[in-house]
């Protein structure tokens, strides 16, 4: 599973004449959700974050559970920290993804490039999204208690990572609170952020991953 980081962007203007910015708690179009998820991001630079984790395989009928936080820097720095199970760990360096999976006898870490202009799924959706996505508003409901627009999105270039995107956002904030990748295999992953920081100091030692001596890597194209 490759997870990829993440982002919130810029609320636009469209040429020849401006919109007005979405008011909290007034009916909004599709299109003024995702402008107003692009104007969440732009205020942001760090984010901390405690986050579940539902991993569904259908045609195993298997069901596992994560949990554990969420650091984000821009622009394409990603540390989530897993306290179940202890020990995992991904982190986006701006070079490579590395994934860390405990194992009994040996730690191993599989790690992948970071290309250029890369669009992968983003836990904290922003940037250039009526660019990145089609899709519909499904409507509202309460997600952990908060009220948030329910959006149905699919990429408009093809994406190596997900077919669909199902995405929770706060009508207040428009920052977002949950996501869910269907993949090409008809998988299920879905990501709930919780307890959100913005713009707390973060250190840059927090995205960097040294393998400690012994480590098993594996390269993944």
């Amino acid at each position: 599973m490759r997870l990829i980081p993440l982002a919130l962007l810029a609320f636009s203007i469209l040429a020849g004449f401006a919109r007005p910015f979405p008011v909290a708690g007034a009916p909004l179009s599709f299109d003024q959700v995702l402008e107003a998820v692009d104007a969440c991001y732009e205020k942001i630079n760090t984010l901390k974050a405690s986050f579940d984790q539902v991993v569904e395989v259908p045609v195993l009928e298997k069901k596992e559970n994560f949990r554990g936080r969420l650091y984000y820097m821009k622009p394409d720095y990603l540390r989530l920290e897993y306290d179940k199970p202890k020990g995992q760990l991904l982190v986006a360096d701006g070079s490579w993804y590395w994934f860390v999976m405990p194992q009994p006898d040996m730690l191993q870490a599989m790690r992948t490039p970071m290309r250029q202009g890369e669009t992968g799924p983003r836990y904290v959706l922003g940037g250039g999204m009526l660019e990145r996505y089609s899709g519909s508003l499904a409507g509202i409901e309460k997600r952990r208690g908060v009220p948030t627009y329910v959006l149905d999105l699919a990429p408009n270039s093809p994406s190596p990572y997900y077919r669909h995107l199902r995405a929770w956002i706060d009508t207040s904030s428009f920052a977002t609170r949950a996501v869910q990748y269907i993949d090409e295999s008809g998988n299920f992953n879905t990501f709930d952020l919780f307890k959100l920081e913005e713009n707390v100091p973060l250190s840059p030692a927090l995205f960097v991953y040294n393998p400690p001596p012994g480590t098993q890597i594996l390269d993944i194209e």
